[in-house]
């Protein structure tokens, strides 16, 4: 069995499946038969036989759930995470190593609904080893106990709240490829002051990625002597703003942050109605690359985003995955690295157990020889040498506490009527 969850050891075949009943005469060896079945079946199952083979690799079927946003405020970002994943899967699988990997997207939804819940209901009772978790940080915390309690380890491409960093809580059983906002907030901050900005004002949604970034984006930009004008906050999901884009603009701001994910829509309308110059604003991941042809106009405004910019070949393969062109490709690097990272560590823990894969991520992530495809990296581990996955999403070294202690942070700039965003520039940052 791949998890020894009581709803794993529920669906444990039993000692009478699949038997017809034989005549009377034989009823007591039938009986006797049937009970050595049941109890080698039992064996089997409580044993690591189903997860490793005889040479003591990995075996069997690596099961991967995947929680993603298919619906709800932060929808756009789910095809490139659906996209990243499914390729490193097929990358995987390609490879030929001894056990095959079998992903399931299901829909994380936002906050507004409970859809994350059930759809990780869904996986956990179907008996995976590891989690994709949702890409919302907000929507993370409404599954963080679940996932925990069942004791299987997720991993996050997009989650980047700082309060998230909890080892205590997580048990060690949660991971993020992507870094926190400490390192975007950080990043984005300096920007606007390397921008020559004296006079910042910030509308933030009033959830855990709005706080944690605001937090991190007006502590620096405080710190580097620059005046936070206005910091206003707003309700998620909300569709009317111009309450708040008149308390930021009233103080005449060199410049606005907006942190937001979908609402971005309504709040460059609210902004292009105060002929609100965009070459002064300044967005987060959450809101690149939402505004498109038809939209408001916001040419010159900017976008701070974790990661790497992917390279060509890899949007045109993420494409292929997709069915059509991407319209956005935040993160689909970092899930791509998270499914390769769960696989790497069930190959190196000669295991597709939770605890196995829990006990490994970090090992595979740091400290070895470097690689950068699963066949480079599993050729590696069946020599017996200790490998350091680097990804297309760059450096990932786990810590302790999960979080990835080395990233880069990407910069976008938005560019003609049909908005545009281009990849501008890179920095990597530490924490």
């Amino acid at each position: 069995m791949l998890r020894n969850s009581p709803a794993a050891r529920a669906n444990r075949p039993g000692s009478d499946a699949g038997h017809s009943r034989g005549p009377a005469r034989f009823a007591t060896k039938a009986a006797a038969v049937s009970l050595t079945v049941a109890l080698m079946a039992a064996a089997g199952c409580s044993s690591s036989s189903g997860s490793a083979s005889d040479d003591g690799s990995a075996s069997g079927t690596l099961k991967i759930g995947a929680v993603f946003p298919q619906t709800g405020s932060l929808a756009l970002l789910g095809p490139a995470a659906i996209a990243g994943s499914k390729l490193a899967v097929k990358d995987i699988n390609a490879a030929k190593p001894s056990f095959t990997t079998q992903l399931t997207v299901k829909d994380s939804g936002d906050t507004t609904t409970d859809i994350a819940s059930s759809s990780t209901k869904s996986l956990l009772s179907s008996g995976v080893s590891a989690i994709l978790a949702p890409e919302s940080s907000a929507v993370v915390k409404t599954v963080f106990s679940q996932i925990t309690n069942a004791k299987v380890p997720f991993i996050t491409p997009a989650a980047t709240d700082p309060q998230l960093t909890n080892p205590n809580k997580s048990n060690g059983y949660f991971f993020r490829t992507v870094p926190s906002d400490i390192l975007q907030g950080q990043a984005l901050a300096q920007k606007i002051v390397s921008d020559g900005k004296k006079k910042v004002s910030v509308l933030y949604m009033n959830e855990a990625y709005g706080t944690g970034l605001n937090k991190q984006i007006t502590d620096t930009l405080k710190a580097n002597g620059v005046r936070v004008a206005a910091d206003v906050s707003f309700t998620p999901n909300s569709t009317n703003f111009n309450a708040e884009v008149g308390k930021v603009l009233a103080s005449k701001p060199d410049a606005l942050v907006v942190i937001s994910f979908d609402e971005i829509k309504s709040i460059a309308a609210a902004l292009q109605q105060n002929k609100f110059d965009f070459k002064n604003f300044y967005g987060t991941d959450g809101n690149n690359g939402i505004l498109g042809k038809g939209d408001p106009d916001i040419t010159g405004a900017q976008f701070s985003t974790p990661g790497v910019n992917p390279a060509a070949d890899s949007k045109s393969k993420f494409d292929a995955e997709n069915g059509k062109k991407l319209s956005s490709y935040s993160y689909a690097a970092e899930s791509y690295d998270a499914t390769i990272l769960t696989a790497l560590a069930a190959a190196q823990g000669k295991s597709t157990s939770p605890e196995k894969i829990k006990e490994n991520l970090p090992t595979v992530s740091k400290g070895g020889t470097k690689c950068t495809t699963f066949k480079q990296c599993y050729d590696l581990i069946q020599k017996g040498t200790d490998i350091d996955y680097d990804g297309q999403s760059g450096p990932i070294n786990f810590n302790s506490a999960g979080d990835v202690t080395k990233a880069s942070i990407s910069f976008y700039k938005t560019t003609g009527p049909d908005n545009k965003t281009d990849w501008a520039s890179q920095q990597t940052s530490s924490l």
